[in-house]
């Protein structure tokens, strides 16, 4: 009858330390690749010895490190990793955490350890039977189900639509996949920086993008704007999105154009902390929404604690359509956000404002 004999070992590595004095030479008959696997967390334990085979005591030595290298020669994100005694006398242990090796592909990682002698010297502890100083790691990466990493974008191209208003989209994000169970949503984690405007998802079906692909679509998940004030962080929106039929998806936002100049405006900080602001020169060439910033220290506060930014409610000549930024057109009628910090008047003019999303994460 055949049999198959197994065996369940740790992951121990035969060390040798440096020491002086010592005449007898440890070969060790069998040296074997280590292997370690993507997905969990990898702990080596090391078996250290003298020459003669005898295991030394671990507290003769100190700051033992496990220095963890790719093919090229590149230490791993957390490198080096501590060696740190366990229970058993002269046998310590190190972790390579997942979050370390989650990005590599399946390779054949380098490993050397070091210690500190009693003298303070810094000591290699030789790792195979011929004092190299140098241990092969096998890095496997498909014993565990493979989970897809966020990914994150940061790069826009804009447009100019009909009515002179820039329109940002990222890049085609594909949800669909080889995948034993399909994608049935996705997270988008949009990060914005002091943003005024509004932030949609766009999608299509069509198998292959082009500058079409996303037009007919619509808005079919909403949308999220903000107005006044400017907002900093995660967005309340995007949270997970039905793939449906859906092939690519991509994130669209507008934000105030950046037109118009000569408006002049008086400001006069109130007792309670806002301000009041009337148009003493409406300037030229503004649109429907457009935004303008007075910094704070320009009206004896600070900034950004105390800046102001003025909405365009209406130029001359517009309806409810904005005007076109090629269209000559002064400032009418505005609405403002911001907290003043002492009762005075001044004359100011700002600086047009427009926003930008830092980043999307999709997971």
């Amino acid at each position: 009858m055949q049999k198959i004999i197994s065996y369940l070992y740790p992951n121990r590595i035969i060390l040798l330390a440096d020491l002086a004095g010592f005449n007898v030479e440890n070969r060790v008959v069998y040296a074997r690749t280590v292997k370690i696997f993507n997905g969990i967390d990898n702990t080596l334990q090391f078996d250290i010895q003298n020459a003669d085979q005898k295991r030394i005591d671990l507290t003769t030595l100190s700051l033992i490190e496990m220095n963890v290298m790719d093919a090229s020669g590149n230490a791993l994100p957390n490198s080096p990793y501590t060696v740190t005694s366990t229970s058993v006398f002269g046998v310590g242990a190190s972790t390579i955490p997942k979050e370390d090796l989650w990005c590599l592909h399946p390779q054949y990682l380098r490993y050397s350890v070091t210690a500190v002698n009693s003298s303070g010297q810094d000591v290699l502890l030789y790792t195979d039977t011929q004092f190299g100083a140098v241990g092969t790691l096998e890095l496997v990466g498909n014993a565990l189900p493979v989970t897809r990493p966020p990914r994150t974008f940061n790069t826009f191209t804009a447009e100019i639509d009909i009515n002179g208003y820039p329109i940002n989209h990222s890049s085609a994000i594909p949800c669909k996949f080889y995948e034993a169970v399909k994608t049935t949503s996705l997270n988008f984690s949009i990060q914005v920086t002091a943003f005024i405007g509004t932030i949609w998802i766009e999608a299509t079906t069509d198998q292959t993008i082009s500058v079409e692909s996303f037009r007919s679509a619509g808005i079919p998940f909403g949308s999220w704007t903000q107005t006044g004030s400017p907002y900093t962080g995660l967005i309340p929106y995007g949270a997970y999105i039905p793939v449906g039929n859906y092939n690519y998806f991509r994130v669209t936002y507008t934000s105030p154009s950046l037109n118009g100049y000569g408006a002049e405006f008086g400001v006069q900080g109130n007792a309670n902390g806002t301000y009041s602001v009337v148009i003493l020169q409406g300037g030229t060439g503004y649109t429907q929404n457009c935004v303008i910033k007075i910094l704070g220290t320009q009206l004896g506060g600070a900034s950004p604690a105390n800046d102001i930014y003025i909405t365009v409610q209406t130029v001359t000549g517009a309806t409810s359509t904005a005007v076109s930024s090629f269209t000559e057109s002064e400032i009418y009628a505005i609405n403002w956000t911001g907290t003043s910090s002492n009762l005075g008047n001044y004359r100011v003019s700002g600086t047009n404002y427009s926003s930008v999303v830092d980043s999307i994460t999709v997971s």
